[in-house]
C-alpha cells in the first residue's frame, strides 16, 4: 500500500493532505524519514507520524434495521440516534449516513465511518430503486387498489418520485417500488390518490436488503460485501 493512502486511512485527512505532510518529512518508516508519498509499505513496516506510531484501523460498513422513533442524526439528539444501537467500540468513530430515515419510518439504513465511500454510495443510490412496505390506514379493496395503482404508475414530472411497481400484500399492506425521494413525498403521492399511510418500512435499496437482520440489530460487512 502506498504511504499516502495508509496515512489518509489511519488519520482523519484527505489523500492530498497526506501527501503534503509526507513531503514535509513528518513521517518515518522503520526509523527512516520518508518524503515520497508513493513509497510502498509492506505489512511489517512501522510507521510514525509526528513522533507517534500509527496503524490503519479498518472502516466499518453497517446495514442497520432501524426501529420506529429513532432517527439518522448525531448522538445526543432528540429523537434518539440510531448510533446508540451500535456497540460501544463504535463510540470513537464518526459515522456518515448513505441514506436517511426519519423517526416515523423503519427499515434499512446504510452507514459507515468511511466518508469517501459513503459519499460515493450516496451518489449511486440516487439512481437506484427502493422498495417500501406500506401500511395504510383504511382497508383497500380490489377496485380501490387498481385505481390507486393506475394513478401511482402514471408518468410524473418528478422522476425521483416515480413509482415503478405497486403490489398488494393484503387489504392494508402494499409494497411499492420507486425512485429516490423523501418520506414526505411518498406520503404526498399516496395522499393524492386517497390513500393515507400509517407505517412506512424501507426493505430494499437497489440490490441491498435487510435479509434476516432483526429490528434494532445490524450487520457489519466488508466494503466489497455491500452490493447495491
Amino acid at each position: 500500500m502506498r504511504l499516502s493512502k495508509f496515512l489518509s486511512l489511519s488519520v482523519a485527512m484527505s489523500r492530498n493532505q497526506a501527501k503534503f505532510f509526507i513531503r514535509k518529512g513528518r513521517l518515518s518508516v522503520d526509523g527512516t524519514v520518508v518524503t515520497d508519498p508513493e513509497f510502498d509499505l509492506v505489512e511489517s513496516n512501522r510507521v510514525v507520524f509526528d513522533g507517534k506510531p500509527i496503524v490503519m484501523v479498518g472502516f466499518q460498513y453497517i446495514v442497520l434495521h432501524k426501529p420506529l422513533s429513532y432517527a439518522c442524526v448525531a448522538k445526543g439528539s432528540e429523537p434518539p440516534s440510531v448510533l446508540t444501537l451500535l456497540n460501544a467500540d463504535s463510540d470513537e468513530r464518526y459515522f456518515y449516513y448513505a441514506n436517511v430515515l426519519g423517526p416515523d419510518a423503519t427499515g434499512l439504513v446504510l452507514l459507515s465511518d468511511d466518508a469517501r465511500w459513503t459519499q460515493r454510495i450516496k451518489r449511486r443510490l440516487l439512481k437506484k430503486l427502493r422498495v417500501y412496505r406500506v401500511g395504510i390506514r383504511e382497508p383497500l379493496g380490489d377496485d380501490g387498489f387498481q385505481a390507486a395503482r393506475e394513478a401511482l404508475l402514471a408518468p410524473t414530472a418528478d422522476s425521483a418520485a416515480s413509482v415503478t411497481d405497486l403490489q398488494r400484500r393484503d387489504d392494508r399492506t402494499l409494497v411499492v417500488t420507486m425512485g429516490h425521494t423523501g418520506m414526505d413525498s411518498i406520503r404526498d403521492r399516496f395522499a393524492s390518490v386517497g390513500v393515507a399511510i400509517e407505517t412506512l418500512h424501507l426493505q430494499q435499496l437497489g440490490r441491498l436488503s435487510l435479509g434476516d437482520v432483526a429490528e434494532g440489530e445490524y450487520l457489519q460487512l466488508g466494503e466489497d460485501d455491500v452490493k447495491i
